[in-house]
Order: structure tokens, then C-alpha cells, then sequence
């Protein structure tokens, strides 16, 4: 057994009965999976019109609310209408309609959800990115006396609800039965004209289309970005790619990453390691639909120095966390089919250390211009 041997983790296989959304998914569940990760993400493709989430919060973490075309190979063919609400009041919220590759940031303490896949004509791509190893939030109510009620939910504390003396293994079976009977409902004509007779839900979204009819203050548009297309002349990555990096794009933002669709046997990242900050490489296959297709072989290497370090290869989707101070290339050895590689920095500034001829040479976005 290689000494990073448990940075490089296989996504595994995630059959589930969420309605809606194609099965199986891939899914990084933080901690749960592999100790001392700082994030907790899913690549869910949505096939069919439907609601999700109440107003919540999270407390300390970011949250990145990613929406794009489900085949990676055609980014920014987007066919499809998302309303999402975001706000501090969770009696006051802006809606948000999406109706091309977007990325919302998700600040601690701000209110967000729900989200309405009000209509998908063509899969589309829903990536909740929790900067944390542990999701969890905070739910708002109100009681009867009308004072609020604030809950705590979490990754490992949610009981099933359908058997409580389960834990809930997020199988969606709950959330498919509940859509189930909404989508009969809506059938004999029972949803209202905003939501009937693409969602198949629910009385539960009237009152934040009603929210949506109050002036907007603008306020939350600073934590909406659509992608934009990047046109190349690389011929390792398809063209055009899409990238989110981090403040340039958006002030205060904590996450870069990159979207890459690799064409051909290359090297990806030449050797280098990150002093302070650290990276996940996701590989996965190109269109998410299919995720678990994947026809590739990749090499991966990582070491505590430039001389030292280990090999490991990749043929299926993977992704790898290399922690700060860790030396790390990789390169494609063989491609039967387009590879999606996602390259993703937990901060908003980038920075790397190379080492060219026994020097130690800094590279960031943060260097004086």
C-alpha cells in the first residue's frame, strides 16, 4: 500500500430513487469518505421537472449551487428553466431564474432554496458544493405561537422517514413518494397555473412565487455568475471550456475550478505542489448522465518531494484530494473516449510552487501586476 494510496478515491456506484434524477449518480461525501476532506459533493443529473429544499442556511460554510449542461462535451447547450431563491429574510426572498450555466454562491447565514426545476427539456447537471468534510444546515420554521423554530440537520444524524430506526442513506424513496402523489395531483388539475403543469408540485411553492412578484432589491446578484465561454487553442482541452476562477469572477469567492474536456493522451498538470491551500482532481466520464462511463487510463503522482514520489493509475471516475505541501502531476496514457477533469481549488486566489533547475518558483494570481 502506496502512502497516499487513500488520497486517490473511487467514486463509487450510487444507485437511488430520488425522483427525477438519473441513477446512479456520483457523490463525495466528505469525511464519510475519506478522513480529513474539506469537501462534500455530488455530479446529479436532473432528467424531469421538479421542486427541491425549504429555505436554509449554513452556518459557517460556503455552498456552491452549480447548474450546466448534463453532457460536458456540449457545456452550454442549456434547455432548461431553474427558479432559485436567495435572501436574508426567509419571508423576503429573490428569485433567480436560470436559464443558462450559472454558479451561486452560497455565503454563510444567507438563505437559499427552494429550487425549482420548473422545466428540462434536455438533462441538465445540479452540483451542490459544500466547502466542508461534514454537510449539514440549519431549517427555519414557525411555530403555532408564531415564534421561529430553528432545527439542525446533518450528515450522519437524520433519521429515515420512512423507518425511524434507520439512518437515512439519502435513497430519495421518501421524496419520490411524496412526488409521486403530487404529479397524480397535478394530473386532475389540483396544482396552480405557476407551477401545473411542469412541476408536479405543489401548494408549498405558491408563497415564494408570491415573494417573486415584490420589487427586487439586487442585492444577491452578486452571488449569481454565468458561465462564460472560453475559447482556446489548446488541442488537449475541448473548445470552448468553462471555468469559474474564483475573484476574478465574483469578490469573495472561496473555489476555483475548471471544466475541462480532455481530447487526447496528454499531460494534464505538470509537477507542482501547493503550499497553503488543497486541490481536488476530479475525473470523471463526459456526459454525467452516463457517469460511470468511463474509457481512459490515467497517471497520477504524488510525493512528499520532487524525487520522491508514487504512482497511481486511474480508470474509472476518481477523485484525488492532494493536501497542502504535496507534489502532484498528472498525465493521460491512453483515451477511448473524452474524459472530464476538473481541477478544483478550495480558495479564490490561485498559487503554485514549481521547481525549475533545483529553484523554488512561486506562480499565483495574486502577484503584483
Amino acid at each position: 500500500m502506496g502512502k497516499f494510496e487513500e488520497l486517490v478515491f473511487k467514486i463509487p456506484v450510487e444507485n437511488h430513487q430520488w425522483y427525477g434524477f438519473t441513477s446512479p449518480r456520483g457523490f463525495f461525501r466528505g469525511t464519510t469518505m475519506m478522513e480529513k476532506a474539506r469537501l462534500y459533493m455530488d455530479f446529479t443529473a436532473v432528467e424531469k421537472a421538479l421542486p427541491m429544499e425549504v429555505p436554509h442556511t449554513h452556518h459557517a460554510a460556503d455552498e456552491y449551487l452549480v447548474f450546466t449542461g448534463a453532457d460536458m462535451n456540449n457545456f452550454f447547450e442549456f434547455d432548461a428553466e431553474v427558479d432559485v431563491w436567495l435572501g436574508e429574510d426567509p419571508e423576503r426572498l429573490e428569485m433567480f431564474r436560470i436559464t443558462e450555466p450559472t454558479i451561486i454562491r452560497v455565503p454563510p447565514k444567507l438563505y437559499h432554496c427552494p429550487v425549482n426545476f420548473k422545466r428540462i427539456t434536455k438533462p441538465i447537471v445540479f452540483s451542490a458544493v459544500y466547502l466542508d468534510g461534514d454537510w449539514s444546515k440549519i431549517n427555519r420554521a414557525v411555530g403555532p405561537d408564531g415564534r421561529e423554530q430553528f432545527t439542525y440537520d446533518g450528515a450522519g444524524i437524520r433519521r429515515c422517514v420512512l423507518d425511524r430506526s434507520k439512518e437515512c442513506i439519502y435513497c430519495g424513496k421518501c421524496f419520490s413518494q411524496a412526488m409521486n402523489d403530487a404529479a397524480g395531483a397535478a394530473s386532475e388539475g389540483e396544482a396552480s397555473a405557476e407551477t401545473a403543469p411542469e412541476t408536479p408540485q405543489l401548494d408549498l411553492l405558491a408563497p415564494y412565487y408570491e415573494m417573486a412578484k415584490l420589487p427586487r432589491t439586487g442585492k444577491y446578484d452578486k452571488y449569481v455568475y454565468k458561465f462564460k465561454p472560453e475559447t482556446h487553442g489548446d488541442d488537449r482541452f475541448l473548445s470552448p471550456r468553462a471555468g469559474f476562477r474564483g475573484t476574478d469572477e465574483m469578490p469573495e469567492s472561496r473555489l476555483r475550478c475548471l471544466y475541462n474536456i480532455v481530447q487526447k493522451p496528454c499531460e494534464l498538470s505538470p509537477l507542482h505542489m501547493h503550499h497553503a491551500v488543497e486541490e481536488y482532481l476530479w475525473f470523471t466520464g463526459a456526459d454525467i448522465t452516463k457517469f460511470f462511463e468511463f474509457d481512459a487510463e490515467i497517471e497520477i503522482k504524488l510525493g512528499d518531494d520532487p524525487e520522491n514520489l508514487e504512482t497511481y493509475k486511474i480508470t474509472e471516475p476518481t477523485i484525488v484530494r492532494v493536501p497542502p505541501k504535496t507534489w502532484h502531476s498528472a498525465r493521460v496514457t491512453k483515451l477511448g473516449a473524452p474524459v472530464h477533469f476538473m481541477p478544483f481549488y478550495p480558495s479564490g486566489e490561485y498559487g503554485k510552487i514549481v521547481r525549475e533547475g533545483g529553484v523554488y518558483r512561486y506562480e499565483g494570481t495574486d502577484l503584483p501586476k
